[in-house]
């Protein structure tokens, strides 16, 4: 017959899945080598695109010259040598797009290093107390009689149905984090096209009229960067909640957590997850 043994050995199943899900969330987070393993991969891509950019700055140059050069009252030597100087700082800002970048996302990502011991000590679920970590899928009288594995006696049919909730709360947060690794998998994806296109977008700083596009540019690359602080506070945050929660320092939310407490946190992670890039964005004033 089923017995509350078999509900422990289906939490505990749970919890490792979603600790080592937790654990690569962190990883993709703190390892700065995949940007520069996969940013250093297409050495030959990489070059085409500055040579494609470098064209393109001698063609906004030269727009921006003749445009300029029909208004005769442009027709000086000081603007003609601001136009020069314009399109050598151009240049420039693309032959060295990759110290640029590299500046920014070093600048953003060593705040996340600064604390990186701190958020990798960290678990999903705590399992130093499995009576504790029973309580994110079932209610505490729920997790005593799963701990303590009473008798449920002949035909009873509640850790059956008990162990079917289980299972059931486990697979939603495990959705959950997959979709959450996810969105910090598309941040690495981001963040790598934005490394080798970028001088692409810095060629427009030749032209007046098209400036707005390489300064737009350097915005959305740091909201990118500065999203991966915004998850590592995140994490920090969701540590310290979850503890209040099982702590009982929150009072009467755990009446109304009781039982699917996990649930309730994991699908505030993700949704937390999946909204830190538009967070970063308004962060630094990028649409």
């Amino acid at each position: 017959m089923w017995g509350y043994g078999q509900c422990l050995d289906t939490i505990k199943g749970i919890v490792m899945e979603l600790n080592s899900l937790f654990s690569m969330l962190i990883e993709l987070l703190t390892n700065d080598s995949l940007l520069q393993s996969a940013t250093s991969t297409v050495p030959d891509l990489v070059s085409a695109i500055k040579a494609t950019s470098l064209t393109l700055c001698v063609m906004f140059f030269l727009i921006d010259f003749f445009t300029k050069t029909l208004h005769f009252q442009w027709v000086t030597w000081e603007n003609v040598m601001m136009l020069f100087l314009k399109m050598v700082a151009a240049k420039i800002c693309v032959d060295n797009s990759e110290f640029f970048t590299t500046v920014i996302y070093n600048g953003f990502n060593s705040f996340v290093n600064e604390i990186s011991g701190t958020i990798t000590q960290y678990s999903f679920i705590d399992t130093s107390d499995w009576q504790v970590a029973a309580q994110y899928f079932v209610s505490s009288s729920q997790a005593s009689q799963i701990i303590n594995n009473t008798d449920a006696g002949f035909l009873n049919f509640q850790p059956l149905i008990l162990n079917m909730q289980i299972s059931i709360q486990g697979l939603i947060m495990k959705i959950i984090m997959i979709i959450a690794n996810v969105v910090v998998i598309a941040r690495l994806f981001e963040l790598t096209v934005y490394t080798m296109i970028a001088p692409v977008p810095l060629s427009t700083f030749a032209c007046d009229s098209l400036s707005d596009i390489g300064k737009g540019f350097l915005k959305s690359y740091a909201a990118v960067t500065l999203q991966s602080i915004v998850l590592a506070v995140m994490f920090i945050a969701y540590a310290a909640v979850n503890n209040a929660l099982i702590a009982g320092r929150i009072g009467s939310y755990n009446l109304a957590l009781d039982g699917i407490m996990g649930l309730i946190t994991t699908l505030t992670l993700g949704i937390g997850v999946m909204s830190s890039g538009a967070w970063a964005k308004r962060i630094v004033g990028s649409s």
